[in-house]
């Protein structure tokens, strides 16, 4: 049997490493944003065409809703220790999977930098999902004990 102040420690712990993975990545979706929108980052006419009404803001725009906010929320969340950090890992984890699935689909282009950010929303997914199924194991483990 797990004491109730064991379980508070561990729900509310805090995850420097994940805080840290999904921070960089919202840092770097928050550049890349920045770049697209500034035209820093210079597309091919043939890539931008395949933009969504070919739109370098509108691509900036859908790179910072789904995927650098929600990996700032959960970089903010593990940092904080807050009892959401695994639902929030894992939301922002999928997301990033998502967006690296779509995005050669639509721009028709490969890099290895796919790949590499591919692995970490994977890594941020899985890892959220665990402490998520541990959470709740654990508020069932203090319910019994009530």
């Amino acid at each position: 049997m797990i004491s109730t102040t064991r379980v508070a420690t561990e729900r509310n712990r805090r995850w420097p490493w994940l805080g840290a993975v999904c921070g960089g990545v919202s840092i770097n979706a928050f550049g890349a944003a920045v770049g697209l929108v500034s035209g820093a980052i210079d597309l091919s006419p043939d890539i931008q065409a395949k933009l969504p009404m070919s739109s370098t803001v509108l691509a900036g725009l859908a790179l910072v809703l789904v995927v650098g906010i929600p990996m700032g929320l959960a970089a903010v969340s593990a940092f904080a220790g807050g009892g959401r950090s695994g639902p929030m890992a894992h939301i922002a984890g999928v997301l990033l999977v998502a967006w690296i699935v779509v995005q050669p689909a639509v721009t028709g282009e490969t890099s290895w930098l796919q790949g590499s950010f591919g692995v970490l929303g994977l890594v941020v997914a899985l890892r959220g999902w665990r402490m998520t199924i541990a959470a709740g194991r654990s508020a069932n483990l203090v319910s019994a004990d009530a």
